[in-house]
């Protein structure tokens, strides 16, 4: 006979551990505060594995199953209160899964969002937006749907972000500082209380609309199609990839700030007369002013891809990208460009070929000037390039000595004096992924079930990926000189990096929420350095660190031509502010200058960083574990209350299934214990020293089905029916004790690991 206990008489030997903990001796583990579940997962509560996904027979089994031991109408009067609750948890996750498109939603953005999305304004929602299409949601298949659900969660998201900042604009103010740092003529560094003056500005400003245009030659969803399929009406299509054209407007203006100063005779007291000089208020002097528009065609949308379009060259504007940027102020300009990839060799790496022709006097004074790049990957994560500009082309002289007319002024060649041909060669490194020799899971590291080489690869890439390590180096070449041109960047300190936080969270793979900004977060180096032929080195070191979920403040030191430069900025979504100062004239610039006006700062930044704001982090975040603890450890006696309730309920009908088992001499569970463990590797803190354990047999037997036992790592253990957690935010274990084919086995594993039986491992020899 089975050893199993009777209602009511169930033992947890951790139900009078002490609840009252102090904060700062929580061994907890922090990471789980944001991962912590607040919702059951359904497949746990219907006892089905994710992977692979279960079949409509399969749920529904489970669900019958459930139903014998849950429904309301079968209970006592006693437990008929607590089946109905149990029993609406079993119902909603049944309705969910085994609608196809309620569990896609599910699998996507679990609970909540089957409920935001089929409430009262989500896309399957009344007024939603599967009522407005043409072809309704039940007509498509499941992919056709993810696609159609994905895309249209793409599209609210970026209808989200536009509604935040719907343009991008910038505003620059320069402030002379020189006063700040002076060298003597020993070459000794002096620093002084600056008097700082903004001495110039600079405002940008632009705004992207799209634009739709009539169809001259027709569209290709009214040319005839001939391939026999049927367009998918699921396809994830781009809103860009419908739209005909998009427009670029921006506008900048940039200028001085002049301090008129007036001369003004007096007459003194004593009957003297002077003059004074009074400083007016200040003037802007506006130095330059834009204004122009930047127009991207979409070729395939506007003329089609059918007929003469399909046929060469014509077919060659298929997958090329147009674009014309005009400039009205302060020089009329245009500039027009194509860029397509091209592969000479099947099989290899293809070509990206852009050119673009530049128009910036009339035909009759200069030929349009051109500029040709080619780039391609070298290898993995490298790009090179290859750039040549031809500058000012001029009229052949044959044509000269024809046509009189032709030909440039004075006043046009004084101003292109500059507008000089330049070859430019680059190699850039794009930020690498760490990648293993061998695979492997994260639940293997947390099992301990790693050797030491895997653990120097897994350590190896998380490093790479967290210092996104990338430089870019080119060397231009010009008539009358050239320059070799080095950028490199990469996270520093532990944390989030400093990337930029605008990056999409919906795609066409599923939903990829961005981490929490509750942990330490890292600054973005950003070194640039230009080397001259006649050896002049100009250089800047930038950190840049993310503030907020969307912002992020920059500081930058440097040599320029103005002298040493140290510039501020702040960056959130496309709203820029650059503060340049210069901090030292450049006769008094020196390296020892430019290396202590370097180093002060990064040393301040480090002080602050490490002594106050990393510190002030980790007592917050611990402030949060405990606050936590405290909340999880309030539900304990209710949660424990509805564990109970449910064994109850499920007792009788897991009896008799175990006693067919028995009966077959099949897999038996006799006794199951699920909670914290002290470690006995190391000495538990005060209040941890005890274990905190509670009985699942009931619960655990169960979760057999045809002779097996089958737990998933990835199952939240302390959400299966009959469990609940003892211990919140410390590492679990299950442990099962069982009889198969009249032995005895044992098996133990952690919250992320996976259970199986039986096993022959598990044999417990005598």
């Amino acid at each position: 006979m089975s050893s199993f206990k009777q209602p009511g008489t169930h033992e947890f030997p951790g139900a009078e551990f002490r609840t009252t903990v102090e904060d700062d001796g929580l061994d907890a583990d922090y990471s789980m505060i944001g991962d912590y579940p607040e919702e059951p997962d359904y497949y746990v509560q219907l006892g089905l594995a994710r992977n692979p996904p279960p079949t409509d027979a399969e749920i529904r089994s489970a669900y019958r199953n459930l139903t014998l031991s849950f429904h309301p109408d079968k209970q006592p009067p006693h437990l008929r209160h607590a089946a109905e609750s149990q029993f609406r948890h079993i119902q909603e996750a049944y309705e969910t899964l085994i609608d196809p498109n309620k569990r896609i939603v599910y699998d996507i953005s679990g609970a909540a969002g089957v409920r935001q999305e089929w409430g009262q304004r989500g896309v399957m929602g009344i007024g939603g937006e599967a009522q407005r299409l043409d072809v309704g949601v039940k007509a498509m298949s499941p992919d056709q749907f993810r696609r159609w659900f994905l895309k249209t969660m793409k599209k609210r998201e970026r209808k989200a972000v536009e509604s935040l900042v719907s343009s991008k604009g910038g505003i620059t103010l320069g402030i002379n500082a020189a006063s700040m740092i002076s060298v003597d003529e020993d070459d000794d560094v002096q620093f002084h209380i600056p008097s700082p003056k903004v001495t110039s500005y600079g405002v940008s400003y632009s705004f992207k609309t799209p634009v739709s245009l009539p169809q001259l030659w027709g569209t290709a969803e009214n040319e005839e199609d001939t391939s026999g399929v049927e367009p998918d009406s699921g396809e994830d299509v781009p809103d860009e990839e419908q739209e005909h054209m998009h427009v670029i407007w921006n506008a900048g203006v940039t200028g001085g700030l002049a301090r008129p100063i007036k001369k003004v005779a007096v007459e003194y007291q004593d009957g003297t007369e002077g003059e004074e000089r009074i400083e007016m208020p200040p003037l802007l002097a506006s130095q330059n002013f834009q204004f122009g528009a930047t127009v991207t065609p979409n070729i395939q949308t506007l003329v089609g891809t059918k007929g003469i379009w399909a046929k060469h060259p014509f077919s060659l504007l298929k997958d090329s990208q147009i674009s014309f940027n005009a400039l009205l102020l302060p020089a009329p300009t245009l500039k027009a460009s194509i860029a397509r990839a091209f592969q000479p060799i099947p099989g290899t790496k293809p070509f990206q070929v852009s050119v673009t022709s530049i128009h910036t006097r009339s035909l009759g004074e200069t030929a349009p000037s051109f500029e040709i790049q080619v780039s391609r990957e070298v290898a993995k994560q490298k790009i090179g390039t290859m750039t040549w500009n031809s500058g000012v082309v001029q009229w052949p002289e044959f044509l000269l000595s024809q046509f009189p007319s032709i030909g440039m002024g004075a006043q046009s060649a004084i101003a292109s004096a500059n507008e000089v041909s330049n070859l430019q060669f680059g190699l850039i490194s794009l930020p690498k992924q760490g990648q293993a020799a061998i695979d492997f899971d994260d639940d293997d590291e947390e099992s301990g079930e790693m050797d030491e080489d895997v653990r120097h690869l897994l350590k190896k890439k998380r490093q790479i990926d967290q210092s996104a390590e990338a430089w870019q180096t080119y060397l231009q070449v010009t008539p009358g000189g050239g320059a070799f041109v080095l950028s490199y960047s990469r996270n520093l300190f532990s944390g989030k990096p400093a990337d930029d936080p605008v990056k999409t969270e919906w795609s066409s793979e599923g939903y990829f929420p961005m981490p929490s900004m509750d942990q330490a977060r890292a600054v973005r180096l950003e070194i640039s350095s230009v080397l001259g032929l006649d050896m002049t080195l100009n250089w800047t070191i930038k950190g840049v660190r993310r503030v907020g979920e969307y912002t992020r403040v920059g500081l930058g030191i440097g040599i320029a031509d103005k002298g040493i430069m140290m510039t501020v900025s702040w960056h959130r979504l496309g709203q820029n502010i650059n503060i340049p100062i210069i901090v030292c004239p450049a006769s008094e610039a020196t390296s020892g200058a430019a290396a202590l006006t370097a180093i002060f700062p990064w040393l301040a930044y480090c002080a602050i960083e490490f002594g106050y704001i990393r510190p002030r982090d980790r007592k917050l975040r611990r402030q949060a574990a405990a606050k936590r603890h405290r909340e999880l450890k309030k539900l304990i006696p209710k949660k424990r209350e509805e564990s109970l309730q449910a064994i109850e309920l499920m007792t009788d009908q897991v009896q008799r299934r175990q006693a067919r088992e028995e009966a077959q001499d099949g897999l038996v569970i006799q006794k199951a214990e699920y909670g914290y463990i002290p470690p006995v590797n190391k000495k538990p803190k005060n209040g941890f020293a005890e274990p905190r354990v509670i009985d699942v047999t009931i619960p655990v037997a169960a979760l057999v089905n045809r002779g097996q036992l089958v737990i998933p790592g990835k199952t939240i253990k302390f959400q299966i029916l009959g469990f609940h957690d003892p211990a919140p935010l410390l590492p679990k274990r299950l442990k099962i004790w069982y009889r198969f084919q009249g032995r005895d086995h044992f098996v133990e594993a952690g919250d992320k690991e996976d259970i199986a039986c039986p096993m022959r491992t598990h044999f417990i020899s005598e």
